[in-house]
C-alpha cells in the first residue's frame, strides 16, 4: 500500500496506512519489524493460529536479458532504492506499469510504456484508467502496444509484433520492469505442518486488488 500511494493522485492511500497503524497500537497489537519469519520462528512463537499475508513479488518472466543488473524493478524505483535516468522505457502496460510510467512522468522524465496487449491499462477499472490516460497525455508518455518483449538490453528491448516482425526500442537511459506481481508462497506447507490452523490471504494467494485482500483479511479475522 505504501508503493500504491506514490503514483499521481493516490497519495490519500497513506491515510489508510496511518489509520491501520493507529488502530493496531490502540488495540495492543504487537508489531515486530525487521524480522525474517522462518519455520523455526513460528515454532518459537507457538501460536494457536497463523495468517500468511506476505503479498507478492515483482513478476519476472523468463526473457533473455531480464536479469541484467541495469534493469530497474518498478517497486525499487517507487521506494527510491534505485533511480532512473532522464529517458525511460517502462516494460509493462497494466496497472502497475501505467502507474509507474505516470510516476516517472510527474518527476519530469521522458517516458515510453511498452505493452503486450493492444492497449495500455486494460486491467484498470474504467474511472481510474480515464485519469491515467489524462496523466499520460499531460506528461507526453509514449506508448508501444501489441508488443511482445523477447529480449532485454542495457538501454533497450527487442520486441515482436503480431505479424511476427521483430523491432527494437533503443536509446533509453533506463529500462524499468513493471509487468505486475506474482504470488510468493514458499512457507505455507511448512507453517501448516507446525500450526494446522493456518490461513493464507491476499496477494499471497494471487496478486489482485487491495479490496480483495482487505475483504479476505476481515473474513479470516472474523473466524478466529
Amino acid at each position: 500500500m505504501r508503493l500504491a500511494a506514490y503514483p499521481p493522485g493516490k497519495g490519500d492511500i497513506t491515510n489508510m496506512i496511518r489509520s491501520y497503524i493507529q488502530r493496531c497500537q490502540k488495540d495492543g497489537v504487537e508489531i515486530k519489524l525487521n524480522h525474517e519469519v522462518t519455520a523455526d520462528f513460528i515454532k518459537e512463537e507457538n501460536p494457536d493460529s497463523v495468517i500468511l499475508a506476505t503479498g507478492a513479488w515483482t513478476l519476472v518472466l523468463p526473457i533473455e536479458g531480464i536479469d541484467h543488473p541495469s534493469i530497474i524493478y518498478g517497486s525499487d524505483l517507487l521506494e527510491r532504492k534505485r533511480a532512473a535516468g532522464k529517458k525511460v522505457l517502462v516494460v509493462g502496460g497494466g496497472m502497475a506499469g501505467c502507474e509507474t510510467a505516470a510516476f516517472l512522468g510527474e518527476q519530469n522524465h521522458e517516458v515510453t510504456d511498452i505493452e503486450f496487449r493492444d492497449t495500455v491499462g486494460a486491467d484498470v477499472i474504467h474511472e481510474h484508467r480515464v485519469y491515467l490516460m489524462k496523466v499520460f497525455e499531460e506528461y507526453g508518455i509514449g506508448q508501444i502496444t501489441g508488443a511482445k518483449v523477447c529480449r532485454f538490453f542495457e538501454d533497450s528491448v527487442e520486441y515482436e509484433t503480431a505479424d511476427g516482425e521483430h523491432h527494437e526500442a533503443r536509446g533509453y537511459d533506463s529500462v524499468v520492469l513493471s509487468m505486475g506481481y506474482r504470488y510468493y508462497n514458499s512457507l505455507e506447507e511448512q507453517v501448516k505442518a507446525i500450526v494446522p490452523d493456518t490461513y493464507v490471504i491476499g496477494d499471497r494467494i494471487r496478486a489482485r486488488r487491495a479490496l480483495d485482500a482487505t475483504k479476505e483479511a476481515y473474513d479470516v479475522a472474523s473466524q478466529i
